[in-house]
Formats: C-alpha cells, structure tokens, sequence
C-alpha cells in the first residue's frame, strides 16, 4: 500500500478542539483500546484511530515493530534478547517494547541483520 505524504495529523483532542502534531515530531504511537496514543516530546495525545489507519499515513521513517506499536526508526537504539532471540527493542528514552514475530523479519531486513 503506498503511504501518504503528510506533515501534519489533526487530533481531536476533547470536543471543541483540534490539535495538530507534526509528523516528524511523533516519536511512537501505541493501539489503545479504539483509540491509539501518540508520544512525542513529553507529550501524548489519545486519537480515534487504529494502528493500520495511522501506518499508512506515515512515512518510511516509521517501523511497526508489534501489533501495538510503531516506532520512528531514530528513536530504536537496542535489540534485546533472551535466550538468543530477539523480542524487545529499548528506545531512545529507555523505553522497552516487544518486538513482534510477525515484524521482526522486516525490521531485521531493514537494519541489514
């Protein structure tokens, strides 16, 4: 699926209100519940939407590195393992994810592993 070009996601962030955040800003964004809650600087906003509606709006910076979360590819600084294999990333900020089956063989590929 191509991805569209973006530079900025509008969030309803309470009624009344929309707030616009910069694509190159967002750091992570993580599934909650029928939302998702997208981090970026100390900041995180809830917005209606599923992980896959928010993938194909980003661009290649972005990862999805579990059914739950995408990642800005900068802010990943650590593969994790136990017992040899590879199931968390560390971030940036020291924040540790799982790391899914399902997008470990293309974040491999894509960090030439």
């Amino acid at each position: 699926m191509a991805k569209m070009s973006r530079n900025i996601i509008a969030v309803k962030t309470r009624p009344g209100e929309v707030r616009f955040v910069a694509i190159a800003s967002i750091e992570r964004i993580e599934a909650f519940g029928n939302y998702v809650k997208i981090y970026f600087g100390n900041e995180r906003v809830l917005h209606r939407a599923t992980l896959s509606e928010m993938e194909a709006m980003l661009d290649d910076r972005f990862i999805r590195i579990h059914r739950s979360h995408i990642v800005r590819r900068d802010q990943l600084r650590k593969l994790l393992s136990e017992l040899g294999r590879y199931q968390e990333v560390e971030l940036a900020d020291e924040t540790v994810l799982p790391l899914g089956g399902h997008y470990k063989r293309q974040l491999m590929l894509d960090l030439g592993l």
